[in-house]
């Protein structure tokens, strides 16, 4: 009876988002055309995949596990990768012009001429991740962990740091920070 009801529920209201993100085929014909704009990825597993230069501008990755994963030069124009796992990825010459990056682990990513304007960025995780060089114009950092990041060179120009932890953090002058750096380089 329990079976039933599943059905029916499915039926009624459309496969959840996590089965769709599973499909084998909407996998393959994003391997094949290296593109899928707006699609519902939502708690897919990337782990380690080769993603360079994809365009998923509009994607969700909500809460993806994409550790190590490399999109070296991909489009990721307003992209939803809330509570995604990024620790170790190649965002290298991304582009995440207004992508929702809240409460991500970037722990380790790198980021280097990356181009992240306007970003919501509240409360990452990005612990000894290299933004050097990176474009994060008018980005919001509130809250975020910056601990031993390398900013060095990075675009900062009307930031939001308010709370954000930049203990022995390298600015973007090329300074190192203060271990009680917090909103401000020290």
């Amino acid at each position: 009876m329990k079976r039933f009801f599943y059905l029916f529920w499915v039926i009624l209201c459309g496969m959840p988002g996590v089965l769709q993100a599973e499909n084998p085929e909407l996998r393959a014909r994003l391997q094949t055309e290296k593109k899928c704009l707006k699609c519902d990825f939502q708690y897919t597993d990337w782990q380690q995949a080769d993603m360079t230069g994809f365009d998923l501008s509009g994607a969700i990755l909500y809460k993806c596990q994409m550790q190590g994963v490399k999109l070296v030069g991909s489009r990721l124009v307003w992209t939803n990768l809330e509570h995604a796992d990024l620790s170790g990825a190649d965002l290298s010459r991304a582009d995440l012009t207004g992508a929702d990056l809240r409460q991500v682990n970037l722990t380790r990513a790198n980021l280097v001429k990356a181009y992240v304007y306007g970003a919501n960025m509240a409360g990452v995780q990005a612990g000894e991740a290299d933004f050097s060089n990176a474009f994060l114009k008018g980005v919001n950092l509130t809250g975020a962990d910056l601990r031993s990041s390398n900013l060095k060179g990075a675009n900062l120009e009307r930031a939001v740091l308010t709370n954000t932890l930049l203990g022995n953090a390298i600015w973007s002058d090329g300074r190192k920070c203060l271990p009680e750096s917090k909103g401000t380089c020290q």
